[in-house]
């Protein structure tokens, strides 16, 4: 298989841990349509993150007056919805994998900034120095709490901090494990806003 459509045994747990290992295959099939058909790639996605709620790659920018594309989320939320921003920026380009890693921490900072707005604890913490602060007191359900974990151990410390192991003109991570990720990274999130009242800058209830 084309190295960038397959996905690694510890993302296909991810995708198991919350409750979307059915999208593996589509994850692939959008990694190779990127490569060739971005318009069905980009069409198949959006399919896929408008059955999460919240914001994502389907509704997180509007056209603003003078044309350029804005936020439609409130200035104190740019922490939490900027990483989604990105990771479109980033998928919308010749070479998708070399950007695979930006993508996935991208997707990651979303989960960290909505996990520092579910627990009220800010500052330069990463998501295991947040899981470790709240252990013992935690009101989160444990299958979110497992899956954050294995986000933060299996991907997200790798996405930030590990090069050494990449072969020459490699990737950690495929176009199909960034997919998959993002989309993961996309349902945990919802499932830390949710209950929380966010809303647009224009007061639409993001989870109603």
């Amino acid at each position: 298989m084309n190295n960038h459509l397959s996905i690694r045994p510890e993302v296909e747990e991810l995708l198991r841990l919350t409750g979307i290992q059915d999208w593996d295959s589509k994850c692939s099939q959008i990694a190779y349509d990127l490569q060739g058909d971005f318009g069905r790639a980009l069409k198949n996605l959006l399919e896929l993150d408008r059955s999460i709620p919240g914001l994502g790659q389907h509704n997180v920018n509007e056209r603003a007056l003078d044309g350029h594309l804005t936020g439609v989320y409130n200035h104190e939320d740019r922490p939490i919805f900027r990483g989604i921003q990105y990771v479109g920026m980033h998928l919308n380009t010749d070479k998708p994998e070399w950007y695979t890693r930006m993508i996935v921490t991208e997707s990651c900072y979303h989960v960290e900034g909505c996990l520092k707005r579910k627990t009220g604890i800010t500052g330069n913490l990463s998501v295991g120095m947040i899981l470790n602060e709240i252990k013992g007191r935690t009101t989160l359900a444990d299958d979110l709490v497992t899956a954050l974990w294995h986000l933060n151990r299996a991907i997200y410390n790798n996405a930030k901090h590990t090069i050494e192991f990449i072969e020459m003109d490699g990737h950690m991570f495929s176009i199909a494990d960034c997919i998959a990720i993002y989309l993961a990274c996309r349902v945990i999130g919802a499932r830390l806003l949710n209950g929380l009242g966010i809303t647009t800058k224009h007061g639409e209830l993001l989870f109603p």
